[in-house]
């Protein structure tokens, strides 16, 4: 008899049918375990192993189970299931995966639990004065499976009695008062409350979350120096190639922070962040690199706050608004960079963890342009991972490289069809060549890669999710710069920005899969992290903490 946890919490249990279709049902076999358990929350997985004697396809009945890949050749295969929503139904649901091969077949039936826990409100909001909150939540877990709770870093908040267990009853929990500091800073920040259970293997696993946001108090400082606004300073001259254009200014710094240098020394760790990822961390030579000093009234950013770029971070997401033309107009005092042709980095001075790029098509005649402004807070501080990881996202995945982020949103689900016209309406101009709609090995973008030795360790092949859906779009690799920012790029990736350097600073057409190997071979990553395990067990406020808002795609046709 299983325990009063497991019991409690309803596990699910995948049971794998054999059902067969009426003709050659030898052509499928099904070779693994016929029964396998799996908690019933959003990214829980599980496989199942085959033969098959034929090509084959997979179907599957549910909405909340993902399966990949979803067709193949003769062979033996593995398919990785993945839960794609939580269920909160508070009834088990079923679903059917059909593999078809020929005229034979072979079902496979997945049985989701129903455990959940909910918060009874998602937003709060606590004084600038500081104050204190209880969390209240419904649960079908029981007093016999104690939920915990998770929460985002931070020394402006504590739990009354030291920890972050909560009081729960067979259908309603709280958890202990939760007392905030006051906010002594110019800036709001934003607190996250995940409610946790564990697996059978001890494996935490979130279920819902709920965000508390505290507000600033508006700081008294203002400029009065402006001499230094608008000045033009060379940071480094191109060595090799046509000199392609990057240019800096930061948003949300007053003019003590232009006379003590700690502008200027912002800028400096940002271009070193720029340039520490392969392969431009060996192609720095190509770039030429300016800075423009933007003098802002107020030392912090947001509505309440007079900065030059009006730079607003949005707290319910990644995002950050600002003001376009005043970009540009900076942009414009360096003399003689092109317009379409500038990558824009603008630095906002919050310590939040916030970025997006804008991507840039001709609004008359939609074809895309190397152009970007790209926009990130300085996350803690300069010298944090953080930091640089945003830099190397942003800036150079998808602000120079015009890659596509490599992860999927729950409730995006599976790409729409004018999503799906838009990728490959813009593909055709070089962008978002990382993710694919179809899920052939051999015809995806990066299908060279797949097998090539050279990227063994890398696991290179077509992995579901990509393009900020969950369903519809493949990626090459389970990890990368693209997905959590925990890894360097991958290959393909690596070699459509290497591609994209050689193209705008020496007019190369892309190199064939060799000319790049060649490459590669002497620049490759000096680290690589293609665990799955890191990212999918995550509760969902560490998720979107490492997935930085999708680039926005400006005068798409």
């Amino acid at each position: 008899m299983r325990s009063r946890l497991a019991v409690a919490c309803l596990v699910a249990a995948i049971v794998l049918g054999c059902t067969e279709g009426s003709d050659d049902s030898s052509a499928v076999s099904i070779t693994s375990s016929t029964i396998v358990e799996i908690f019933s929350v959003e990214g829980q997985s599980a496989t199942v192993d085959f033969n098959a004697s034929a090509s084959w396809t997979v179907s599957c009945s549910a909405d909340w189970l993902s399966c990949s890949p979803a067709k193949g050749e003769a062979g033996h295969h593995t398919l990785k299931l993945m839960t794609t929503q939580t269920n909160r139904t508070k009834n088990t649901r079923k679903a059917q995966l059909t593999i078809t091969s020929g005229h034979s077949y072979k079902t496979v039936t997945v049985i989701q639990g129903a455990e959940y826990a909910v918060f009874d409100q998602k937003n709060y909001t606590i004084s600038p004065e500081g104050g204190s909150l209880v969390l209240n939540f419904k649960s079908n877990l029981g007093s016999s499976a104690p939920l915990s709770i998770a929460y985002s870093m931070g020394n402006w908040f504590r739990f009354s009695n030291g920890s972050p267990f909560t009081r729960a009853t067979e259908w309603e929990g709280s958890t202990y008062e939760i007392i905030f500091q006051p906010n002594t800073s110019a800036e709001g920040r934003t607190a996250a409350f995940c409610l946790l259970t564990t697996d059978d293997n001890n494996t935490r696993l979130g279920l819902d979350t709920a965000y508390v946001y505290q507000p600033g108090k508006e700081g008294d400082y203002a400029s009065t120096d402006y001499s230094a606004d608008g000045k033009v300073s060379v940071i480094q001259r191109a060595t090799a190639g046509k000199g392609i254009p990057v240019v800096l200014m930061g948003d949300g710094f007053a003019d003590k922070d232009i006379a003590d240098s700690t502008y200027y020394r912002v800028l400096a760790k940002t271009v070193e962040n720029l340039f520490s990822e392969e392969p431009v961390k060996s192609l720095r030579h190509y770039f030429d690199v300016y800075s423009v000093t933007a003098v802002s009234k107020n030392r912090s950013v947001g509505s309440n706050f007079s900065t030059v770029f009006s730079c607003i971070p949005d707290y319910n997401s990644t995002n950050i608004e600002f003001d376009e033309d005043k970009v540009n107009e900076y942009t414009k005092k360096v003399s003689g960079v092109s317009m379409e042709k500038v990558l824009v980095i603008v630095i906002v001075n919050s310590d939040s963890w916030h970025g997006v790029t804008s991507m840039y098509t001709d609004p008359v005649s939609g074809t895309p342009l190397q152009h970007s402004i790209c926009l990130f807070a300085i996350s803690n501080q300069i010298d944090s991972e953080a930091f640089r990881q945003v830099i190397v996202h942003e800036a150079i995945g998808h602000g120079l490289g015009k890659l596509a982020d490599e992860y999927g949103y729950e409730e995006n689900g599976a790409i729409t069809d004018n999503a799906a016209r838009q990728l490959k309406w813009v593909q055709r101009y070089g962008w978002m060549l990382n993710v694919d709609t179809s899920a052939d090995s051999s015809k995806v973008q990066w299908a060279s890669f797949i097998g090539n030795s050279h990227f063994e360790n890398e696991r290179i092949g077509v992995y579901e999710g990509g393009y900020t859906y969950d369903k519809g779009v493949y990626r090459p690799s389970e990890e990368s710069m693209m997905r959590s920012n925990e890894s360097p790029f991958n290959a393909p990736s690596r070699k459509i920005i290497y591609d994209k350097v050689m193209s705008l600073g020496e007019g190369r057409s892309a190199s064939t899969i060799d000319e790049f190997v060649a490459f590669d071979e002497e620049h490759k990553p000096e680290r690589w992290n293609y665990s799955t395990g890191t990212t999918r067990t995550l509760a969902p406020w560490q998720r979107r903490s490492l997935r930085l808002a999708p680039p926005i795609m400006k005068y798409l046709p």
